[in-house]
């Protein structure tokens, strides 16, 4: 982060705490003992007599000697360069007829098999490095970062098209601020969070990038790679070796197969949670550690100044604020973990809370309108529901379809599970060698709050597990590796440990379930050549207007559908989900269909949705063919596009009437304001300025009666602002849901 921090040698795990005291890093035997007795009442360090057998060298070995290869160094180079080699060299050979044949379980069943081994010799390579009694850092990060760009990369390189039908959407969103300037909210709800949006346009224009479908091919793998900073930035936090660090950090790699990563607000505001809670648990967590028969599973603060801390405050809000107006979720995940590390004892940011409550309740209530007005029950029906909202979430996405690609699905629950188990055993084990964890446990199990608010669309169980993935990772690397290996105990039982083994063991099969649960939807997640050029040639017709009909099994709740559509025009080209008719001879509710959309109207059968509707409905195999030849006999309907991955049809005789003119509504922010409205907005902007300077002196200024005065009379003034705000957020949401 660029602050001066005291540099620790390899192994160390304990910094210099605020009042400059060093601390011994020993279990609570005679060793602990002798090293409290060892500081007397003024603070001060005697120096040991003698250092203990088997501790480490007081000075830290020469760059050049740390730079100096081992043998067995350049043994598990070498094994790396060959696990790379294998995993690419065959891969790049695969082409979209090969890709075609994709089955069940997705992109691992068309695969080579030097690919397959190549991934399992990434995982040899990282466990055997964690047997070495020394830590390489270089060759473990290039281990990791190398399983990081196979990982994520591979359908960036071996697909024509770049991958997933809601990132080509999102292009749409920047495409019309850039032609506009402006959000519209009735064309989308997400247009009530518009923050990603406008910053990537600008962003967009300000480098004079035009085609951003580069940008969503890679941009998986690079945010996957951004992810890692904070990440290494939170293991500072904790009182733990060397090896549970680096295999926390793998398995969260390992484990990243969410699928949240593409370009998208969520991918985004992910990397700022992740910094958010590695500053917070870095340098704002409560100074002191009270010694007790256990100890804090945290390392120490790390030292900085009072100005230093203030500018670290000040890239803590701003790090939430740039998150209210980008995301509906991620926010209330940042107040959640916050509040619980403050009410747990884990932060001196006593404040921030509410300040933070303030600032979420103020979006939703006044700039995110149009997002609850008229259908505030639909919205916030499931808050409580929690029964309803798991089941939603999991069992209820795991029903019909093909009996292989339901695999997939279970692969997702059951390394979900398995990780938080390992968490779970990872608290324990440290419980057991006398070290209290809480900041990992809030992280982990903070956000399965999310279950209590809505099923999210059914994604909630997929944003819980995202969530709670930094936190379950780096308890899962305190499973294997639970001791801090700063005793010489710990480390002579740390070279007879089978830790590696299990790690190992572990990796395997995170790597395998990852493949699987990964790029197991990759049949229908991935975007074909004929399908962009289906797409092409709506938005080349959508003029004044168009209507696209497209085979949807359930048209109120599944509406998005698996082609890469919306990346243009999205006020002009209106997309009707139509029903998938489970027998394909009775076609007359689709020529219906297309007759009610009205002139200028498509029906597009293309095969990234049919083959959704094979693996996930359930629809056979031969079902596309026969559809297709059913629609050609009907002699109201022509072909006006056929190429190898979609049909599209049209009607011989438009519909009498004119295309209806492009009809995007007003532009956004939408807010009504009554008399109530206008107080309550006013009283908002007085108390996050009050709560934000209260927080700021709170950090900056040194206790002392002046800033007693200035904390105890900004809270009272702070109250009768805070009831205001309340009763007008009240009133608009009685009157206006």
């Amino acid at each position: 982060m660029g602050l001066p921090v005291e540099e620790r040698e390899p192994g160390s795990e304990a910094s210099l705490g605020p009042a400059e005291v060093p601390e011994v890093d020993a279990p609570f035997t005679g060793e602990a003992v002798q090293a409290r007795a060892s500081v007397g009442e003024s603070g001060a360090v005697r120096e040991p007599e003698a250092p203990s057998p088997g501790a480490p060298p007081d000075t830290p070995l020469s760059l050049r000697d740390r730079l100096r290869p081992s043998r067995p160094g350049v043994v598990l180079g070498c094994l790396l360069v060959s696990a790379l080699l294998l995993y690419w060299v065959p891969a790049l050979g695969l082409d979209e007829a090969a890709l075609d044949r994709m089955g069940g379980l997705g992109l691992i069943s068309v695969l080579p098999m030097p690919t397959l081994v190549g991934a399992a010799l990434l995982v040899v390579v990282f466990a055997s490095l964690l047997w070495r009694t020394r830590e390489h850092q270089g060759l473990l990060l290039f281990t990791l970062l190398a399983t990081v760009v196979s990982l994520h990369a591979l359908p960036a390189v071996i697909e024509t098209e770049p991958r997933f039908a809601t990132a080509w959407q999102h292009l749409g969103f920047l495409d019309y601020i850039d032609r506009t300037g402006s959000a519209v909210p009735d064309l989308d709800a997400r247009w009530s969070w518009p923050g990603f949006f406008a910053v990537a346009a600008f962003v967009a224009k300000a480098c004079g990038v035009t085609d951003l479908t580069e940008v969503i091919r890679w941009w998986p793998m690079t945010v996957q790679l951004l992810y890692l900073a904070p990440l290494f930035l939170l293991v500072r936090s904790l009182r733990a070796g060397w090896r549970a660090k680096w295999t926390g950090i793998w398995i969260f790699v390992l484990s990243g197969w969410v699928g949240q990563d593409y370009f998208s607000p969520q991918g985004f505001t992910y990397l700022l949670y992740l910094a958010f809670v590695a500053i917070l648990l870095v340098w704002f967590r409560a100074p002191r550690v009270l010694w007790s028969t256990r100890r804090p599973g945290e390392a120490e603060v790390e030292p900085a100044g009072r100005r230093q801390q203030a500018v670290l405050l000040m890239v803590l809000i701003g790090l939430f604020a740039a998150t209210v107006p980008a995301h509906q979720l991620t926010p209330f995940v940042m107040l959640g973990v916050l509040a619980v590390l403050v009410l747990v004892g884990r932060s001196e940011l006593r404040g921030l809370p509410i300040l933070f409550a303030v600032v979420v309740a103020v979006w939703i209530g006044f700039m995110a309108e149009p997002y609850w007005s008229g259908h505030f029950d639909d919205l916030f029906g499931g808050v409580g529901g929690v029964g309803s909202n798991v089941s939603t979430s999991v069992s209820g996405r795991i029903q019909g379809g093909s009996s292989t690609h339901k695999l997939v699905l279970y692969t997702r629950v059951l390394l979900a599970g398995g990780v938080l188990a390992l968490a779970c055993w990872g608290w324990w084990r440290r419980r057991d060698h006398k070290y209290r964890e809480r900041s990992l446990l809030v992280l982990t199990f903070v956000p399965f709050l999310g279950f209590g608010m809505q099923s999210y669309g059914g994604e909630m169980a997929l944003r819980v597990f995202m969530f709670a993935l930094p936190g379950a990772a780096l308890l899962a690397g305190l499973a294997l590796f639970p001791r801090t290996g700063v005793t010489a105990e710990e480390r002579d039982k740390d070279r007879v440990s089978l830790a590696p083994v299990a790690a190992l063991l572990a990796g395997l099969l995170l790597m395998g379930g990852f493949l699987v649960a990964r790029w197991g939807n990759e049949p229908f997640e991935r975007i074909r050549p004929g399908e962009v050029a289906a797409m092409n040639y709506v938005y080349e017709h959508d003029k004044p207007s168009v209507r696209l009909l497209w085979l949807s099994n359930d048209t109120v709740d599944n509406v998005t559908p698996a082609m890469p559509w919306g990346a243009r025009d999205m006020e002009k080209v209106e997309y009707v989900p139509t029903l998938a008719p489970s027998d394909p001879v009775l076609v007359s509710g689709l020529v219906k269909s297309l007759k009610d959309a009205g002139p200028n109207s498509y029906l597009m059968i293309n095969r990234s949705q049919v083959t959704y509707l094979q693996l996930d409905v359930g629809y056979s195999t031969t079902w596309e063919s026969r559809l297709v030849r059913n629609l050609d006999d009907r002699q109201e309907l022509k072909k006006v596009l056929v190429n190898d991955d979609v049909t599209m049809y049209t009607l011989r005789k438009q519909p009498a009437g004119k295309v209806p003119k492009p009809d995007p509504g007003p532009i956004g922010p939408q807010v009504t304001w009554t008399p109530w409205s206008v107080v309550g907005g006013l009283a908002a902007v007085a108390l996050v300025l009050m709560l934000t300077a209260r927080e700021v002196v709170r950090v900056a200024v040194r206790p002392g009666v002046r800033q007693l005065q200035w904390l105890q009379s900004s809270f009272w003034f702070s109250l009768p602002l805070l009831a205001v705000l309340l009763a007008s957020l009240v009133q608009r949401f009685m009157t206006m849901k």
